[in-house]
C-alpha cells in the first residue's frame, strides 16, 4: 500500500510537508510515500521555485518524488492532451472554463489517478485542504482519501507557521497564471510582474476568440484582458488610497490550486 501526497506547492501542500519533518504524521515514510505533482506547464513561477527547493532536498533524503507532465508521462493523459495546457489551449482554440473546470481534470485529476493506477498496488490519496475549508473535502469519507490538515485540526495560518518551524521557505498559493479563477489583483499583477506571461495569456484569450469572431472567450466580464487591465488600472489611479499593486492575493479559491 502505498500514501500519494499529492503536492501541489502551496501553503496546505507545504503544511502537510512541516508535519512530515516536524514529526507529526510518522504514518508516512520513505518505504510507503510517494511525493505527486502534475505540472499543466503554465504554473507561476514562483511554484517551479519552492517545488524544487522542498522536494529536491526531500529526494535527496531517499523520498520518492514522481512529476507528471504530457511531455514525459504522456501514457497518463489521454491522446488529444499529451501536450502542455498552453499549446493545447492555442492548438484547439479554447481557453479554461470556470464552468465545467475541463482543465483541472484533464491536467490535473485524471493524470494523478491514472498515475496511481498504473502502481498496481493499493493507494491512498493525501490531499493538503486545511481545517478552515472543510467543504472542500469532498472525498472526506471515503477509504482511499486522507485529510491529513483536516484531521489534525491545521487551518492555513497554521500552516504558515508549521512551515517556517520546519525551516521550509515561505510558500505562497499556487495556480495556473491564466485561471480564470484568478480576481483583479492577480491579473495586474500578472500585468506588472510577470509581462511575458501575461502576453501568453492574452494570446490564448486572442486565438480563442478568432474562432467566435471576438463575440465571446473572455477571462474576465466581456473585455479583452489588454482592455480590463486598462480599465482596473484607470481606476486605481484615481483612488488615493491605493497606490501599489500587491503580490498574489493569499485567499484565492481555486479549486485545483493550494
Amino acid at each position: 500500500m502505498k500514501y500519494i501526497i499529492s503536492w501541489g506547492g502551496g501553503v496546505n501542500s507545504t503544511g502537510i510537508l512541516a508535519m512530515m519533518k516536524l514529526g507529526m504524521l510518522p504514518q508516512f515514510t520513505k518505504e510507503n510515500s510517494i511525493f505527486v505533482f502534475a505540472d499543466t506547464m503554465a504554473e507561476m513561477p514562483h511554484f517551479y521555485e519552492h517545488t524544487n527547493i522542498c522536494l529536491s532536498s526531500m529526494a535527496k533524503e531517499g523520498w520518492k518524488v514522481k512529476r507528471v507532465h504530457p511531455e514525459d508521462t504522456s501514457e497518463y493523459y489521454s491522446k488529444r492532451n499529451c501536450i502542455g495546457l498552453i499549446d493545447y489551449c492555442l492548438e484547439k482554440t479554447v481557453i479554461p472554463s470556470r464552468v465545467n473546470r475541463w482543465c483541472t481534470m484533464e491536467y490535473k485529476s485524471k493524470p494523478i489517478k491514472n498515475y496511481r493506477k498504473s502502481l498496481d498496488t493499493e493507494t491512498i490519496l493525501i490531499l493538503g485542504i486545511g481545517a478552515d475549508e472543510p467543504h472542500r473535502a469532498k472525498a472526506r469519507y471515503q477509504a482511499d482519501t486522507l485529510y491529513p490538515l483536516i484531521e489534525a485540526g491545521v487551518d492555513r495560518e497554521k500552516c504558515l507557521e508549521l512551515s517556517k518551524e520546519a525551516g521550509l521557505p515561505e510558500p505562497k498559493k499556487t495556480g495556473c497564471y491564466f485561471c480564470p479563477y484568478q480576481r483583479k489583483q492577480q491579473w495586474l499583477d500578472l500585468y506588472h510582474y510577470h509581462k511575458d506571461l501575461f502576453d501568453i495569456a492574452q494570446n490564448i484569450e486572442d486565438t480563442a476568440r478568432i474562432k467566435f469572431k471576438g463575440k465571446a472567450y473572455y477571462f474576465v466580464r466581456d473585455l479583452r484582458l489588454t482592455e480590463q487591465i486598462q480599465k482596473w488600472k484607470a481606476k486605481i489611479k484615481g483612488d488615493c488610497k491605493q497606490q501599489e499593486f500587491a503580490e498574489f492575493e493569499l485567499d484565492r479559491h481555486c479549486f485545483c490550486a493550494d
